[in-house]
């Protein structure tokens, strides 16, 4: 197996996924202070993160034609900087109105991040982009893990919320400044000098008729779903079923993250390209084992043992199916990796969703058992896409 050679654009999208990371949990860690301090409830608290989450949505099909017509690493600068100012915003805001205003800049800012990130490392890294995405994808574990001990042990010592992410705001802004200077790669798309709507359009619709990239849309789905359960829900269920304090469950997320970080940095050093579904299967099937020994056990200690393992056997799926993909469906991966996003990103909202309705009715203990079985779908729909056959034309 080569070495691995990480080069500069490989370090700043690292840099890049712990900025966006960070912005994506310092929400839920300082909103019980944000909510005292601007008078406003749960629900408007709910409403903050719908926002964020709406816009990020809907810049990344936008992004796509950005990098088509300025180039990934541009708009990712673009892309820093928007975040670094709706991060800012946020932290001077006198009032929800203005929090709200401000985590639009938030979700758009981070929208471009999330969408040009892993095409511009594919981009670096065409032929072994497998390795390099798990690396680069490691570091938005570790941006959650690092937030949610720092963030959390900084509010803990009495440190305003606002200097918190107006710490992220000049972290952003880094980023942003990075992705300006540094050189990046020319993409296969950009060599033959193709930009605008129309390569974006056709090489959209040229995935979306293609049964492969369903299946790996519903893989991404299961993926971000399962990842998005253990992120939303551990902190709550180690402190309502298993009676551990506040610090008990930061300590749960923080395994599950530290979990994620070691799965994706050891598929980054181990596992070769030509095995990538083999990765993607087999860690979907220990996933189903490590979440139902998640729903057994009933002590703290286990319970951040077996969260830790799960991690490990998550962490694989949101780099590697993307991947995956490109090396089967070829084409523009730039569009190819916003259209996985499009499908994975709602995993992440809609099992935590899912979970909460049933926690409602019948535990939260018995609501866990929806991650074994979005594991469960994963795995088949990976295999499945195995024997869907080529389609007979293929855009050159």
């Amino acid at each position: 197996m080569a070495r691995l050679r990480l080069t500069p654009i490989d370090l700043v999208a690292s840099l890049g996924m712990f900025t966006y990371a960070s912005s994506v949990v310092a929400t839920p860690i300082v909103l019980l202070r944000v909510a005292a301090e601007l008078d406003f409830g749960l629900a408007e608290g709910g409403g903050i993160e719908a926002v964020r989450a709406g816009f990020l949505l809907s810049i990344l099909i936008a992004s796509g034609f950005a990098a088509a017509r300025f180039g990934k690493r541009r708009s990712l600068a673009v892309g820093g900087l928007v975040l670094a100012a709706g991060l800012a915003a946020y932290a001077v805001a006198p009032s929800y109105v203005v929090i709200l205003l401000a985590v639009v800049l938030v979700g758009l800012g981070g929208g471009i991040l999330e969408a040009l990130l892993n095409p511009l490392v594919q981009d670096a890294h065409p032929e072994d982009s497998g390795r390099y995405l798990n690396i680069v994808n490691a570091f938005f574990s570790i941006g959650i893990l690092v937030s949610v001990l720092v963030i959390g042990e900084g509010l803990t010592r009495g440190v305003s919320w606002r200097f918190m992410v107006g710490g992220l705001a000049v972290l952003a802004a880094v980023t942003g400044v990075l992705f300006a200077v540094i050189a990046g790669p020319r993409s296969p798309a950009a060599a033959r000098g193709g930009s605008g709507a129309v390569p974006v359009w056709t090489h959209a619709r040229r995935f979306l008729t293609d049964r492969r990239f369903w299946l790996l849309s519903v893989a991404m789905f299961c993926g971000g779903g399962a990842e998005g359960a253990f992120t939303f829900w551990s902190a709550s269920y180690v402190q309502l079923d298993l009676g551990a304090l506040a610090r008990g469950g930061a300590m749960a997320t923080a395994s599950f993250a530290a979990g994620m970080v070691t799965g994706r940095l050891a598929s980054g050093h181990l596992v070769r390209q030509e095995h990538l579904h083999l990765l993607i299967v087999g860690s979907a099937v220990l996933g189903v084992v490590a979440s139902l020994a998640v729903w057994a056990v009933s002590g703290l200690t286990a319970f951040l043992a077996v969260v830790f393992f799960a991690g490990l056997t998550i962490a694989c799926f949101w780099p590697s199916i993307q991947s995956y993909a490109a090396a089967e469906l070829g084409g523009d991966s730039t569009m190819l990796f916003i259209l996985l996003s499009v499908g994975g990103i709602p995993g992440f909202g809609l099992s935590s969703w899912i979970m909460g309705v049933i926690a409602e009715r019948a535990g939260l203990r018995t609501s866990l058992l929806v991650i074994p079985v979005l594991l469960a779908a994963l795995s088949v729909v990976v295999m499945l896409s195995r024997r869907v056959p080529r389609p007979v034309e293929e855009i050159a």
